[in-house]
This record gives C-alpha cells, sequence and structure tokens, in this order.
C-alpha cells in the first residue's frame, strides 16, 4: 500500500505552513543533490532466475463479476487445498477511494483460468489483504481506510473465512481500532503476525507501536511474549519478518517517521527461545525498505522490498530540525524513481544485501510470495508499466496509466 508522502504530510501539515514553505524549497534541491545510493550488491548470493512477468490483473480472463479499475496495487497470493488465491485492491487510482474494491479469485490451473470468489466494498478505501492458509482454513485479511486521498485514515482490521467456493464468512473485525497488519508467518504450528498502530505520516513527533502476535488458529490471537503485544516504539510502521533454519526470528522494519535511530530501515532479530526479545540496532540503515516482505530458502533468508535506485533514504542532513528533515525526507523520497528489488539477509554481518532488481518501476513494489518447489517461488506484485522505467513514484501514483498487477517465478540454482 503506499498513498503519496508528500501528498499526505502537506495536508496533515496545514497549521505548520512556515514549516512546509521551507521544506518545498529543499525538494527541489534534495533530489539532485543527494548522494547516490550505495547499497551493497551480491556477494556470494546463488544464482536466482527471473522469469518474465506474467501480467495477470487487468488481464481477458479475469472472471464475471471482477472490474478491475486503474489502480491494482496491494496484492496477495495463497495456496489452499490445490488452488492458487489471488486477492488484490482496485481503484481509480493510487490513493484513498470510496470506489476502492478487494476481490478474491481462485484458479485450479496457477492462473490459466479464474474463478470468482468475493467481493469486499465498504464505501472507504481497503488495503493490506493477506491470505492466510492455515489448518484447514483460508482467512483473508485487511483493513479499512478512510476516504481522504490526501490522508492517511486507519479504521479498523478485517477478516472473513472461506467455507467453499465463492462462499465466505461476513467480515468481522479484529484487533484495536486504528491497528494495520502487514506480515503472517506460519511456523511451527503457530501463525505470527505483525501489525503498527499510531500517527503514521503526522507532523507531530511520532510514536508508532510495533505489535507482534502468534494465534494458535489463525482467529484469536495473543502477544508473543509477556509484556504485550508491542516490540517497538518509534518511528516504524511495517515490518516484514521470517525465521531462519534454527528458529531464530529476523525482520527488516521500515522506519520513515524516524526516531532517536534515525530514518531508513532497522534490521532486526529475536533468539528462537525468546522471540518476544527483539533487538535492535543503534542506528537505523540510512537506505529504507518499503514494504518488506521476506521469504526463506534454504539456509538463506531474503527480502522483497522497495529501492530508491538514486539516494539513501536519511541524506544526513542532521542540521535541519527533526520535523523538517522529516517531511524533506518524505517529499524528496516521492520525487525520486523506485524499484522493486530482491535482496539477502546477511546474518553474520546484519546487512540488507542486494542481489538484485525484479520487474517494478514508478508506484511499485508490494510483493506476495509462495514457495512452489524445494527451489522455486511464485511473486506477485504491482507497479506501473515497464516503459518508461524513471518515472518517479509520485508521478506513477498519479499517472492516467494506473499500475498492474503480475507473477514471476523465482529459481534458485
Amino acid at each position: 500500500m503506499r498513498r503519496s508522502r508528500a501528498h499526505r504530510m502537506i495536508s496533515s501539515a496545514g497549521r505548520s505552513h512556515a514549516r512546509l514553505v521551507a521544506a518545498a524549497a529543499l525538494c527541489a534541491l534534495v533530489a539532485f543533490l543527494a548522494p547516490a545510493s550505495a547499497l551493497a550488491a551480491g556477494g556470494g548470493s546463488p544464482h536466482v532466475k527471473v522469469s518474465e512477468p506474467h501480467w495477470v490483473v487487468p488481464a481477458s480472463n479475469l472472471p464475471p463479476g471482477v472490474s478491475a479499475q486503474a489502480g491494482n496495487n496491494n496484492v496477495a497470493i495463497a495456496m489452499h487445498k490445490g488452488r492458487l488465491f489471488m486477492a488484490w485492491r482496485t481503484g481509480p487510482f493510487h490513493f484513498a477511494s470510496s470506489s476502492a474494491r478487494l476481490y478474491v479469485v481462485s484458479s485450479a490451473n496457477n492462473g490459466r483460468i479464474w474463478d470468482f470468489e468475493r467481493e469486499v466494498y465498504m464505501g472507504t478505501d481497503l488495503r493490506e489483504p493477506f491470505l492466510v492458509s492455515f489448518k484447514g482454513r483460508l482467512i483473508l485479511t485487511f483493513f479499512q481506510a478512510g476516504t481522504n486521498p490526501l490522508a492517511f485514515e486507519p479504521q479498523h482490521m478485517w477478516r472473513t473465512v472461506r467455507n467453499g467456493r465463492a462462499n465466505w464468512t461476513a467480515p468481522e473485525t479484529w484487533g484495536e481500532e486504528g491497528e494495520v497488519p502487514w506480515a503472517f508467518k506460519v511456523h511451527e504450528g503457530k501463525v505470527y503476525a505483525t501489525t503498527y498502530k499510531g500517527p503514521h505520516y503526522s507532523t507531530d513527533p511520532a510514536v508508532l507501536e510495533v505489535r507482534f502476535y502468534v494465534s494458535d488458529d489463525g482467529l484469536d490471537w495473543r502477544p508473543v511474549g509477556t509484556q504485550g503485544p508491542v516490540v517497538y516504539r518509534g518511528g516504524v510502521s511495517e515490518v516484514g519478518f521470517d525465521f531462519d533454519a534454527a528458529g531464530n526470528l529476523w525482520g527488516v522494519t521500515r522506519s520513515e517517521d524516524g526516531d532517536a535511530t534515525g530514518f531508513g530501515s532497522h534490521l532486526v532479530s529475536a533468539p528462537a527461545a525468546d522471540l518476544a526479545a527483539w533487538q535492535f540496532p543503534a542506528t537505523c540503515d540510512p537506505n529504507i525498505y518499503e514494504s518488506p516482505r521476506m521469504f526463506r530458502h534454504g539456509d538463506d533468508l531474503y527480502l522483497i522490498a522497495r529501492r530508491d535506485p538514486c539516494s539513501p533514504y536519511d541524506m544526513g542532513w542532521n542540521f535541519l530540525p527533526f520535523d523538517i528533515r522529516r517531511l524533506v525526507y518524505l517529499a524528496a523520497y516521492s520525487l525520486r524513481p523506485k524499484r522493486t528489488a530482491l535482496f539477502r539477509i546477511d546474518t553474520a554481518s546484519r546487512k540488507v544485501v542486494w542481489v538484485r532488481d525484479l520487474p517494478g518501476c514508478g508506484d511499485t513494489a508490494f510483493a506476495s510470495i509462495i514457495q512452489t518447489g524445494p527451489d522455486s517461488f511464485l511473486v506477485a506484485n504491482y507497479t506501473s508499466p515497464l516503459w518508461f522505467t524513471w518515472r518517479t513514484w509520485l508521478a506513477g501514483q498519479i499517472s492516467i496509466f494506473g499500475t498492474q498487477i503480475y507473477f514471476v517465478r523465482l529459481d534458485f540454482a
């Protein structure tokens, strides 16, 4: 998911006009003066073969009852009882809209023919779909946002359970009001989830809460630790995570609201013996890995996330007051091009290592990943049309050409 940072921040900062004027003047310079992004590249990574993208939304084989609009972005896939399921958000554009819908389709032949499963419409925006196949259930979870395209207004988390072909339970709320779901992972007979809550994109000092839950059935959730669900308070929203072969947790955060550790991303970990004891570095990686999704292949952990090919997110402009710096970084980030990329987690050096780019430019990066064989994975993602790769993120978000969803296969040698 992501609405334009520049639009959201300008809307929410109306009471701070002087700060906005100063930041706007700086933003024009930032896109050109920022240092080039210094991502570590590939060292020691296995060869990964990436298929050509197969475009699935919009497409001529979508079933009756599905009407894809111009903006197709948040996507989730899952295998359940021998069928491939796909859920996605569609709307007139990237930003919040009362016309937004979630569709769910399924296929018995890996997407050659899609069958209609369900539509969700609430008269507000709907985001962050995730499909969890667990203990015979298929659960669709998502969150309800607002209708103001210039604001981030999370309302409720929702879920619905599949009873049979095109037969789903009525959506029900879960969690707390204003909480946003992000990542779910099945591990050793349980489902783990990260969510976040708080004043995301506020001009006031942000104190977001990252929460970590576990469930035995995918429906009833409890904190992983005994001290409650919150594992971090600060500028972090999304956290992608997975478990290594020894059962230790590794995660990558998205910290664009910033805090005492800086702006960018953290590589976090927790020991298998105490999964609630998240260990954060003292300073952020200045590169930001947005919409982070992690997966494991053998002994290696990987990340798929949004990449900025032009600059680190935290440009080191510490001479600016914190609130101005946050606004400048957000706005400047929207004025630079973006990619979707595959990264490897170097657990020994505790670094995120760039492996290669995947198809994606402009408005891009919301991956969903399922393992299809010992060395193969299916990835769903969205992107602006690929014919103009250096369009900025903001240009992709407002383009009349919209965004489309594709599948690629990753094969590890």
